[in-house]
């Protein structure tokens, strides 16, 4: 496994060395503006350098998901709908205004032709995304709410990143699927419990051994607090 990770690593940096040195066009996107909209054929693909943007899908029945916020550098969007010739399954947003190139179809064929190395990274990427993407999926599916929230809550703060991650709170709703209204009120139960306090600057975990307790205990179906 060591060796596909090393040809994969190899393949991205290609990939980088490749495209910086390709007289592609560039596009600028400006915040709230799509790169991608959902159901759209895609005819290129595009290579952001730095930037932020958000991933969001909209069901037939209205309701939204949202896959968060992300801040990326050299990093390939459409790869997806590319390999598969289908229509793109999120709306991919700029947060902010980014510079991209724009990389047409044909030239991402022959860079997968000469370089096959770049073709295993592009399949260890979206292996590792299905992966991740799946163990999400199915958490928000089989666990409460609340949980989710709770997790959610202590990985960011593993990772040292706000407990908020859209300033509005309908968005942060959508990274749950669910409405406003219902993430409010997992928040509330947050707080009346005493897990997480809020203040002028945000959410903070309040106590984080009982905080850790309630993931360890919810997680064998323990606290009552989580069934809800």
């Amino acid at each position: 496994m060591d060796k596909i990770q090393e040809i994969a690593k190899n393949g991205y940096q290609i990939l980088c060395d490749v495209i910086a040195e390709m007289p592609l066009k560039n596009k600028v996107f400006y915040a709230d503006e799509f790169i991608l909209q959902q159901g759209e054929a895609i005819s290129s693909l595009y290579w952001i350098t730095l930037g932020e943007y958000s991933m969001h899908y909209c069901a037939d029945n209205g309701k939204a998901f949202s896959l968060g916020q992300r801040f990326v550098s050299n990093c390939i969007i459409g790869e997806l709908e590319y390999l598969t010739d289908t229509p793109s399954q999120f709306s991919v947003v700029a947060n902010e205004q980014i510079d991209v190139k724009i990389i047409p179809i044909s030239v991402m064929n022959d860079i997968l032709c000469s370089h096959a190395q770049v073709g295993i990274w592009l399949s260890h990427l979206l292996s590792k995304s299905y992966q991740i993407g799946m163990a999400r999926t199915m958490e928000r599916f089989l666990q409460p709410l609340v949980f989710n929230v709770a997790m959610d809550i202590y990985q960011r703060y593993q990772q040292h990143k706000p407990l908020i991650e859209f300033n509005q709170v309908f968005r942060e709703a959508e990274r749950f699927g669910c409405s406003e209204r219902t993430y409010r009120r997992a928040m509330t139960q947050l707080i009346e419990e005493n897990y997480i306090q809020k203040n002028s600057d945000g959410y903070f975990i309040s106590d984080l051994n009982k905080f850790e307790l309630l993931l360890k205990h919810s997680s064998v179906g323990c606290d009552s607090l989580l069934s809800t």
